[in-house]
């Protein structure tokens, strides 16, 4: 399972590198022990035994979780596999907040976010390339995150 997480992650990293204008992307040097060795926590959205989209939780103390990684490939992107993930960590954690980073330039990913009620804390920059990296965060008393989400349906591709 370790290297279908990692082919979904590296697929979508590929893409968001892309998206933001960078070369050296650190979450493309990640590797498939990372996966296996990683402590967070992997939700997966499978459609007929294929992996479409992983999502990973990153447990920062008692009351907050981070999410750590959020990947869908292309070729699922727009058909709500990011939503049925975020959904589906609504009923997984008790944390009283989840908070999560993304590329100032993923406008896909911050509408995305703010959809699910998460609102921007602070910008900063990150490496050689100075990335602008918003970071969010979202409280339990949230509207989405009342319910528990116990099955993650995940609409069927079109072929």
């Amino acid at each position: 399972m370790a290297a279908r997480i990692h082919a979904v992650q590296i697929e979508a990293y590929r893409q968001e590198a892309s998206l933001l204008g960078v070369r050296n992307f650190p979450p493309l040097h990640r590797t498939v022990r990372d996966v296996m060795t990683s402590p967070n926590l992997f939700f997966g959205a499978f459609s007929g035994g294929e992996l479409l989209g992983v999502i990973s939780l990153e447990r920062r103390s008692e009351n907050q979780v981070s999410i750590s990684s959020l990947t869908v490939p292309p070729p699922f992107q727009r058909r709500g596999v990011a939503k049925a993930l975020l959904s589906s960590i609504a009923g997984s954690t008790k944390s009283q907040k989840i908070s999560v980073s993304t590329g100032a330039k993923n406008a896909p990913a911050l509408a995305l976010y703010k959809q699910f009620g998460f609102v921007e804390c602070c910008r900063r920059l990150l490496g050689a390339e100075h990335t602008e990296v918003v970071e969010l965060a979202v409280e339990r008393s949230n509207h989405w995150w009342s319910g528990r989400a116990d099955r993650v349906s995940v609409p069927r591709r079109n072929s």
